[in-house]
């Protein structure tokens, strides 16, 4: 088993969420009546009962618990939130609130579907000053379909994979449904003026019908999600300052940044199902302390990731992490991770050596002004692994530059992005290979290219994203992608098999789009394309007999 972990493991975790879960929070704004009021004291009464702040992590059952709290205020009739990304990936909220004709008294005015005997309130169960329960129902659905899945050789580049049963891509196209529905109820208590507990619990039920992209086999699991418990501190200072401390344990997603070195706290695919609208993200254990001081946050965590049964590495990983802004406009991060317990193996020609023992240093940039102020924003960011018991020397690096246009309707925004991980050299007594460790998310994230990242994952990789974002419509987002793809190394050794030593650096090129459509947080569509042509190295290997790939993905993501 132990020899498949280099490259199945990596394969197993390449999926892609579009719901926006994780997705830093740019600006939180809130509108009066359709924008026809501006007032200062309810804006600032409706952002303190929303709580959610620049920076963060949009957490859509966190966000819809809240919005439960701006409904009670006294001057609140009905209220809403609405998403739109913005040039650089990140998102803009904005709380619409019609407002009452007539103040309402808290004290006597909790709501909710076990106050009111009415689903009217769904899904908030109970709220009133000092307590929320929320119920969470989603469902995830796609519609998967390839052609030439794997080039059209998946005998040659799955082997040894333990999943891989039954790959897509021998017999022309193949499409497939996979669903989801996750249900639970996440609850938040005040203690004090200052502290509150929550907590948190669900299960998802997934199922896969049709060819899959490793089988074809038919499967449903059932399973805990989240389950999890806490205590908040958190006060505002007469300067309008915040100070906050929360304590985590249990069940819960996690992910640092953007999500190139973690990001996947939990796997989809094999007998869980699902492999592509991926459903779950909890990790399987995860202890979680975090200290905000106004912009500035650093955080604690230890965590387990739940990992397939057939490929569990049984690798945890522990660290601490810092976010903040220097500036209103440059934000800066650096986190410090180890690993203490892994069966995860590096592989040379000469030996074999476990990721037990891993550090990484990680260092990050973003200058991100506002559109209207600044056209241009910048990101970078920059890692390096080394380790306890061996000579290692792995690297991890990327730049990204983008300008935004802002008088054509569709207010387009471009980007380019170079990013690096290292591959070893065998000629060298250091191991040089970055380990991915739990990296991804979307496509505009770490799953670089829709199609080749189930081929070359982020590992002795050198990728040229130009991208683009067009906002065709206020509720639509296009955003096509042209990448190319080299390794960094010939040495390829822990990879797909068949490309453990590689013929040429050039991996190939693949052209991508996603349309996705919000009509509104709880009801979102995303619509993705990709076409890729295997490069010299990959096409050698395949000894020329190879076909493009082309894919295709309707997926729906519904909360109810």
């Amino acid at each position: 088993m132990l020899a498949v972990f280099g490259m199945a493991s990596p394969t197993v975790l390449a999926n892609s969420d579009s719901d926006f879960s994780g997705s830093r929070i740019e600006s939180v704004a809130v509108r009066f009546d359709g924008g026809a009021l501006e007032n200062t004291t309810y804006r600032d009464a409706v952002l303190k009962a929303f709580a959610v702040y620049p920076g963060g992590q949009y957490d859509p059952t966190r966000s819809n618990m809240m919005l439960a709290q701006v409904r009670r205020l006294k001057f609140v009739k009905a209220a809403s939130f609405q998403l739109q990304s913005s040039r650089a990936g990140n998102l803009a909220l904005t709380v619409d609130v019609i407002l009452s004709d007539k103040a309402k008294s808290l004290d006597d005015a909790p709501i909710g579907v076990l106050v009111n005997d009415s689903l009217q309130d769904f899904p908030t169960l109970y709220a009133d000053d000092r307590s929320v329960l929320q119920a969470k129902l989603e469902n995830k659905s796609m519609l998967f379909s390839n052609a030439g899945a794997f080039f059209g050789r998946p005998d040659v580049l799955t082997a040894g994979n333990p999943l891989a049963t039954s790959p897509s891509g021998k017999d022309g196209t193949d499409t497939w449904l996979e669903s989801s529905i996750e249900a639970g109820v996440y609850g938040l208590k005040a203690l004090n003026g200052r502290t509150s507990a929550f907590a948190g619990v669900s299960a998802i039920a997934s199922g896969s019908w049709g060819p899959e992209l490793f089988t074809d086999k038919t499967r449903h699991h059932v399973a805990v999600e989240d389950a999890y418990a806490g205590f908040i501190n958190s006060h505002a200072t007469e300067q309008g300052g915040l100070r906050q401390l929360s304590v985590l344990y249990g069940r819960k997603a996690f992910q640092v940044d953007s999500g190139m070195i973690l990001r996947l706290a939990s796997a989809n695919g094999g007998e869980r199902a699902a492999l592509q609208s991926n459903p779950r993200n909890a990790a399987e254990q995860l202890l979680h302390v975090q200290f905000v001081h106004d912009a500035h946050r650093v955080e604690l965590f230890r965590l387990n990731p739940d990992e397939l049964q057939e490929t569990d590495s049984k690798t945890v990983l522990q660290g601490i992490n810092y976010e903040g802004r220097v500036t209103p406009d440059i934000r800066l991060g650096a986190m410090w991770l180890e690993v203490p317990e892994s069966r995860f193996a590096y592989y040379t020609t000469a030996t074999t050596y476990s990721r037990q023992g891993l550090k990484v240093a990680d260092l990050r940039f973003a200058y991100e002004p506002p559109a209207a102020a600044v056209p241009v924003f910048f990101r970078a960011e920059y890692a390096r692994q080394t380790h306890s018991h061996i000579d290692m020397d792995a690297r991890a690096a990327y730049l990204e530059a983008g300008y935004q246009f802002l008088k054509p309707g569709w207010r387009p925004s471009f980007s380019y992005r170079y990013s690096r991980f290292s591959g070893d050299n065998p000629d060298t007594a250091t191991f040089e290979r970055w380990d991915p460790l739990y990296a991804g998310g979307s496509g505009d994230e770490w799953v670089q290219g829709l199609n080749q990242y189930k081929v070359v994952q982020t590992s002795n990789v050198i990728g040229h994203r130009f991208m683009a974002r067009l906002q065709v419509a206020p509720r639509w987002e296009l955003s096509p992608q042209l990448w190319f793809f080299k390794a960094d190394e010939l040495n390829n050794l822990g990879g797909a098999q068949a490309l453990s030593v590689l013929s040429s650096r050039d991996l190939g090129k693949e052209l991508n789009i996603t349309a996705r459509y919000v009509a509104n947080p709880n009801l979102i569509f995303v619509m993705s394309a990709a076409y890729t042509q295997p490069g010299k190295a990959i096409r050698q290997a395949l000894n020329q007999n190879y076909r493009n790939w082309f894919s295709a993905s309707a997926l729906m993501i519904a909360r109810f």
